[in-house]
């Protein structure tokens, strides 16, 4: 493990994971001056529809910022609007309180959809008919090809039957990964864990928090970096980031070894050591078995790392985002054993220091 100097600037729906395990968010200007190209990305979902909760409980003030949620959440599709990379995407937009529809699913267009975010109300008012939003969904999802991404905003309360059955038949007749970003509290979220989870190895809910001052919960749910790709800015914003060794696991297992553990045991003393610093934890399989199963074991891999840095070293969950990927974005070739054990890995990156 080494300290290394990685380009980060702190701002929404782009940040990038390097195979050297640096965290980089990439700027407007590396866009804009074709620094970053298409082919360095891999998309994991082909299509993104936002499911905006604009009820009265967004328009409570969120812990002690002086705004609504309802307006957090604006700010931060607006700002990270400018630099979501433009990878072909459908995107669409949506309130399901009162079903309003601000951006019709059709190719992403940053100016467009910038349009869009700016006709959202600023403060909530209404309830929470979440069964009746799911319904409406359906349709949009019908036409589309490949995975869909849906973020829903909650704050776990619905009105009305519950979601739940809907949720669950959608997660099966549909390529749909759920992202469910929660307001609620504490003892509903619990309940809400268990009932995402169960709806697929790709479903998951955040924590508004986390998704507010996490820029990687959006982008890892829509693409990841081309694991033989080094991408290389321009700019000049440097903030020291930590080099973690690959932590590879044995076929289709997730216990963590001694040197992996060693590995961990550094990077959790050095995360204690710097309170602002947060680990982007995604993990891998080989291509042995199917998708959903791989989805599910990478998932428990990122998890087992997770929990370690947790459960040894006291680190929270709020400055840990886990990502995983199936068999999605290998290092090399699975056409030998070799090379099936670099990919069934978990990659660490450190950033936010």
């Amino acid at each position: 493990m080494k300290v290394i100097n990685s380009v980060v600037a702190i701002l929404l729906l782009v940040t990038i994971q390097l195979p050297a395990s640096a965290v980089e968010v990439i700027m407007e200007e590396d866009l804009v001056k074709g620094v970053i190209v298409a082919e360095q990305f891999v998309k994991v979902a082909d299509n993104a529809i936002f499911l905006l909760d604009t009820s009265s409980s967004m328009a409570e003030e969120f812990q002690d910022t002086g705004k609504t949620k309802l307006e957090l959440v604006y700010t931060a599709f607006s700002d990270g609007n400018r630099y979501m990379p433009d990878l072909g995407f459908q995107f669409g937009l949506y309130a399901y309180t009162g079903w309003e529809e601000y951006y019709p699913v059709q190719l992403y267009n940053r100016e467009k959809f910038a349009a869009a975010l700016d006709a959202v109300p600023k403060k909530g008012s209404g309830a929470t008919p979440l069964k009746w939003g799911l319904r409406k969904l359906e349709p949009l999802l019908k036409p589309l090809t490949g995975r869909t991404a849906v973020f829903v905003f909650s704050d776990g309360k619905y009105t009305g039957a519950s979601p739940a059955v809907i949720a669950r038949r959608l997660a099966s007749e549909y390529d749909i990964c759920f992202y469910v970003i929660s307001t609620a509290k504490e003892d509903v979220t619990a309940t809400l864990n268990q009932n995402v989870a169960n709806l697929n190895s790709c479903s998951r809910v955040i924590p508004l928090e986390y998704f507010l001052y996490r820029p990687e919960y959006t982008s890892g749910a829509l693409y990841d970096v081309r694991a033989t790709e080094t991408i290389v800015t321009t700019m000049e914003t440097r903030i020291a980031g930590l080099e973690v060794d690959n932590i590879h696991f044995a076929f289709d297992k997730t216990e963590l070894n001694e040197k992996d553990k060693s590995e961990l045991d550094e990077l959790g003393e050095f995360m204690k050591m710097k309170p602002e610093s947060y680990a982007v934890i995604a993990g891998y399989t080989d291509n042995v078995g199917t998708e959903d199963y791989n989805e599910g074991l990478s998932r428990r891999r990122t998890e087992m790392v997770a929990t370690y840095l947790s459960n040894t070293h006291g680190i929270d969950g709020s400055r840990m985002v886990l990502q995983w990927y199936g068999s999605g974005n290998p290092i090399v070739g699975n056409d030998t054993r070799e090379g099936r054990t670099q990919n069934r890995r978990v990659e660490v990156a450190v950033g936010g220091i």
